[in-house]
């Protein structure tokens, strides 16, 4: 295994399993954007690992336990073929959505107080992007 095809493992797993409980794959390919998004921007010097290991730090969502991954649903599937494209920057409809957005929360999950303070009450520097189901991006 490379480099690439770990860092393109890992990138999925956490979209996947940050996601899941939304049921939708825009929101999967969302988180990723993010994450991607993060990592052109010079987040954690650029490192895929970092900015995956590190979201938390950035996270508008209280930590939850985290998903069993179902490798045969369709959801699993069809986010494993589209993890590629968004990992060498080929965006599709929801790349376009998100553009530069940096973070993100789901608004039917417990929010973080860090998360209040530093994205939502800073509306110039961290605008709202989009509303994708449940799930908020901000600049």
């Amino acid at each position: 295994m490379t480099l690439d095809q770990f860092q393109r493992a890992q990138l999925f797993g956490f979209a996947y399993q940050q996601a899941l409980h939304t049921g939708s794959i825009a929101a999967m390919k969302a988180v990723a954007y993010v994450i991607r998004n993060r990592v052109v921007g010079g987040w954690h010097d650029g490192s895929w690992i970092d900015a995956i290991q590190r979201a938390g730090d950035v996270s508008g969502n209280e930590p939850t336990a985290a998903p069993l991954f179902d490798c045969y649903s369709q959801t699993f599937q069809i986010l494993a073929r589209s993890i590629d494209d968004i990992y060498f920057g080929q965006a599709d409809e929801i790349g376009r959505i998100v553009d530069k957005a940096l973070y993100y929360q789901f608004i039917d999950q417990p929010m973080r107080q860090w998360f209040t303070d530093n994205v939502l009450r800073a509306e110039v520097a961290h605008k709202r992007r989009a509303i994708i189901g449940s799930m908020m991006v901000y600049d």
